[in-house]
């Protein structure tokens, strides 16, 4: 009777061990995840600046398994990511830039397959972006634009023209444009953010008056999208 419950207790143990699944037990990297799915949010000291170039490696995604693991990108957020399957190396896509105005943070989620029996594990990452001050900048460094003889608009009493922070130049109030008096005027822009420190983006205007404009060199119209990216405008 001993010999045959020993042989019984043999073969259940058997049977046990062949219906387990090693599924991933951990994560390793970035950061400690001590379940086979869970989260972690990457600290400021491997955070990303919003300047970096695609192909830079954003973090290395590590899952502790039996066999060999295969990663994938199941949430690239919104293709910022792609992952090398052998390693879990995740890198900003080709063809992808940062923006930490747009997006403060990325959250990417990773899926591991165990090569020994197919069990799979997923860590959801976050990673935060920082700000980098950028110089402001224009469309062209040189500019020439068209307004009809004896213009007038609203502005400045001070100058013949006004230029706001909406990057559109005006006649100034009570000032009238005469070709005879004045056929062309060489005009400088600056534009300044607020950051620390400040940074100063500059493009030359040249404004011919005339009888008549064509419509592409119209002063009214292609000075609406001249200015592309500034707090604080003046001209000089």
């Amino acid at each position: 009777m001993l010999k045959g419950t020993l042989v019984t207790c043999l073969i259940v143990a058997v049977c046990l061990l062949q219906g387990y699944e090693a599924a991933p037990t951990a994560w390793t990297s970035p950061g400690v995840i001590s379940t086979a799915g869970g989260s972690f949010t990457i600290p400021a000291g491997g955070a990303k600046a919003e300047d970096i170039a695609a192909g830079t490696v954003l973090f290395t995604a590590t899952a502790t398994v039996v066999g060999t693991p295969t990663y994938e990108l199941v949430d690239d957020a919104g293709g910022k990511g792609s992952i090398v399957a052998a390693t879990g190396v995740v890198s900003l896509a080709t063809g992808q830039t940062l923006d930490y105005e747009t997006a403060a943070t990325l959250t990417f989620e990773v899926k591991v397959t165990d090569s020994d029996d197919s069990a799979v594990g997923t860590a959801t990452i976050t990673l935060p972006i920082t700000d980098v001050n950028v110089a402001p900048t224009y469309s062209n460094a040189q500019n020439t634009a068209c307004v009809l003889n004896n213009s007038g608009a609203a502005g400045d009493t001070n100058t013949d023209f006004v230029y706001g922070a909406d990057g559109k130049i005006k006649v100034a109030a009570s000032k009238t444009l005469a070709m005879g008096t004045m056929a062309k005027y060489t005009l400088v822009l600056h534009a300044v953010d607020d950051d620390t420190p400040a940074f100063t983006a500059s493009t030359t205007v040249t404004v011919n008056v005339k009888t008549t404009c064509n419509g592409a060199g119209a002063f009214g119209t292609m000075f609406a999208s001249v200015l592309l990216a500034a707090s604080l405008s003046y001209l000089i």
